[in-house]
């Protein structure tokens, strides 16, 4: 019958203004960061069906979300963009910021639009107006100095532009090679290690290692004067163990200005087993008016390391204990299987005591920092989101935490290339990059439209002349009703 070919074409018409719908929505959101494409997926229907008989119902058309397809990356001038190649959303929300703080409506959102910039009261919101949230990373202490993302629920990224305080140092890591072939009773210059203090002044303590008189001689005694400390250090014991011995000085508020330690050290006979084994310490007996030394040290009883007690000058006086800056020296190369057990002898860029007749230093390094001036911020390929300064450093604030889905196409879709989460998308959790199955992230890139100009043309070519043989069906069954009615004449 007629009218029944016109009712299959006419639901033809309408699928085809549908796919025609999405494809120029496609087309004109081609270059909106981030934006995902909608296709068209037309599905049959009939009005009858039995086994012998066919009626036929036209077509329908449905959006086919296509979610899961990345865009170009392309790279991008700002700092604060970012891009996410493979798995993953960023959660944000739609709200506003005042000098207060983040006011939002609590429905978290997903895009993978990674446009952010700083706002007037520093939140990172992107071109669409949605805010970033991310885990949080408390500022390092000299309890912690490096401090893991907060685990609770994700907050509003906002920079602290405050200026970053100064970090005391609390371990420092010298290696070096002793030269087994020293002649008996030969000194080195072991340079300095530079430490800061609570005040972020720099601390120069310098090191001087003293060889055995003989091969099962003594370690030669140090006298008293303003190069080696306030006191005298005894020599050691004929035929005893240690094989070097490190005298450790730095500038203080005693009578003098200056104090030192001692620290007796042997090596393993065992290649692996033990980095400058230390046997014994001798702390400087001060004659400055507070009658206790402003440098001393200890060996910590678990590991083996050296810990020196240290009150600069202009900090504070010692005593009592409280007032001491707690420095963990790390003679060697740090045990990373065990870190609770002191270095291993002669491992790459550790202690070792090899051939020569020369000190070679190859390593000098310590934690802390001086006071510095907010400079800028940027992110990172770990989805750090970090903050820099005059004094050279670079403080992670947040880390980003991407959300995954089973089926990102179940997400429903938003204003400003976001979507929300729905039971079809199957949420999985938020997780740190490359975890969890979550991607990786382009710090200074975008990702594109993943919209393809050339596809959605010939995708509207084909649905233009599929609603014009539509239009022609129409027509020619209207001819032929027209015949019908013409017959009775």
């Amino acid at each position: 019958m007629a009218t029944i070919a016109m009712d299959a074409a006419i639901s033809g018409l309408v699928s085809m203004q549908t796919a025609i719908n999405y494809i120029s929505d496609n087309v004109s959101n081609a270059q909106t960061t981030g934006f995902k494409r909608v296709d068209s997926n037309f599905s049959s229907y009939v009005s009858t069906a039995a086994s012998r008989f066919f009626s036929p119902g036209g077509v329908t058309a449905r959006p086919n979300f296509i979610n899961d397809l990345q865009g170009s990356i392309v790279q991008d001038a700002s700092p604060t963009a970012i891009a996410i190649t493979g798995a993953g959303w960023l959660p944000v929300q739609d709200g506003s910021t005042s000098a207060g703080g983040f006011t939002g409506n609590n429905i978290t959102q997903f895009t993978r639009r990674g446009d952010f910039a700083l706002d007037t009261n520093s939140f990172l919101v992107n071109g669409a107006g949605k805010f970033l949230f991310a885990r949080s990373v408390p500022r390092p202490t000299v309890a912690v100095p490096n401090p893991s993302p907060s685990a609770g629920p994700l907050t509003p990224v906002q920079i602290d532009q405050s200026q970053l305080p100064a970090l005391p140092t609390s371990r420092a890591i010298y290696a070096a090679n002793l030269p087994a072939n020293a002649p008996p009773g030969t000194v080195y210059n072991g340079g300095t290690i530079t430490v800061t203090d609570a005040n972020g002044a720099a601390r120069a303590f310098s090191l001087t290692w003293y060889n055995r008189t003989t091969a099962g001689g003594t370690l030669p005694g140090v006298p008293a004067s303003a190069s080696t400390g306030t006191a005298a250090i005894p020599a050691s014991a004929a035929g005893t163990t240690p094989q070097w011995r490190l005298v450790i000085t730095a500038p203080t508020s005693s009578g003098t200005g200056i104090e030192s330690i001692t620290a007796d050290y042997t090596f393993g006979a065992v290649i692996g087993v033990d980095a400058g084994l230390l046997t014994g310490i001798t702390n400087p007996q001060t004659t400055d008016s507070a009658a206790s030394p402003s440098f001393q040290a200890t060996v910590n009883a678990a590991d083996g390391r050296l810990r020196v007690q240290y009150a600069a000058p202009a900090v504070s006086a010692p005593p009592p204990a409280s007032n001491y800056q707690n420095i963990n020296v790390e003679f060697g190369t740090p045990n990373k299987a065990i870190p609770t057990v002191a270095s291993a002898l002669s491992q790459p860029g550790g202690m070792s005591q090899f051939g020569g007749t020369t000190i070679s230093i190859s390593t000098v390094t310590a934690d802390g920092y001086a006071a510095g001036i907010y400079n800028g911020v940027g992110m990172d390929r770990n989805g750090n989101i970090f903050t820099t300064y005059s004094n050279g450093q670079r403080l992670v604030q947040y880390q980003i935490a991407l959300a995954t889905f089973n089926n990102s196409k179940g997400l429903v879709r938003q204003n400003g290339e976001a979507f929300l989460d729905d039971p079809a998308a199957g949420f999985i959790g938020f997780n740190a990059t490359q975890t969890g199955g979550a991607g990786g992230v382009n710090p200074n890139s975008l990702e594109n439209s993943n919209v393809d100009i050339g596809t959605e043309f010939t995708k509207m070519i084909v649905a233009q002349r599929s609603y014009s043989a539509n239009a022609k069906i129409i027509t020619t069954a209207d001819e032929m009703l027209q015949e019908i009615v013409n017959i009775k004449r």
